[in-house]
């Protein structure tokens, strides 16, 4: 008799060689994929969809084409941002404002609040829709460094993933193309 966990990873693993895309069920799920087998190399982006019934239960997805063929591939993880308000001038409460950003790899971070700790995604700041508010010191990150306990998806208005997809996402950014920066697009549902 196969157990659920069996039947899901199997069905991981299926969707990662075949390429389908699909959104996770659940947090430390993770499907993965080939977007693009014959694809021009780009530089590692996020896709960050803010889920707008519940923003702690959105997806982030990392684009990133391989060091070894040219095929692009893909991570979908789930993710959250915020306290629950969709506000984005609302600093330190509100989920991250749609728009552009940039984004550095900083591994084994250590600097700051004690939260955002480990292997994290330093996100560009930027001005919300009100022209006044600047959203500064924002991340990728989880809940500190590795092995510390996760409860919830709230931020101060970052991007909070499960410490197992953080562990994902950086071996899959370390394994990409041009990982030295990327983007982060942000969007809503």
């Amino acid at each position: 008799m196969r157990t659920i966990r069996t039947v899901v990873a199997a069905a991981l693993t299926a969707v990662a060689i075949l390429g389908i895309d699909a959104a996770p069920a659940a947090a430390g799920t993770q499907i993965a994929g080939v977007q693009d087998r014959y694809s021009t190399r780009t530089m590692p982006q996020f896709h960050y969809v803010i889920n707008v019934r519940v923003p702690q239960n959105s997806r982030l997805t990392l684009y990133y084409s391989s060091r070894f063929d040219r095929a692009r591939r893909f991570v979908t993880v789930r993710a959250g941002s915020g306290q629950g308000t969709l506000d984005e001038c609302a600093k330190n409460r509100g989920v991250l404002p749609v728009g552009r950003y940039t984004v550095r790899f900083r591994p084994n971070y250590r600097a700051g609040n004690p939260a955002v700790r480990g292997d994290v995604w330093r996100v560009s700041d930027h001005v919300c829709r009100n022209r006044k508010t600047v959203r500064n010191d924002l991340f990728i990150h989880s809940s500190g460094a590795p092995g510390a306990p996760f409860r919830h998806y709230r931020t101060l208005g970052c991007i909070k993933v499960d410490q197992a997809d953080r562990a994902r996402l950086a071996s899959a950014w370390r394994s990409a193309w041009g990982n030295t920066r990327g983007r982060l697009v942000v969007t809503r549902r």
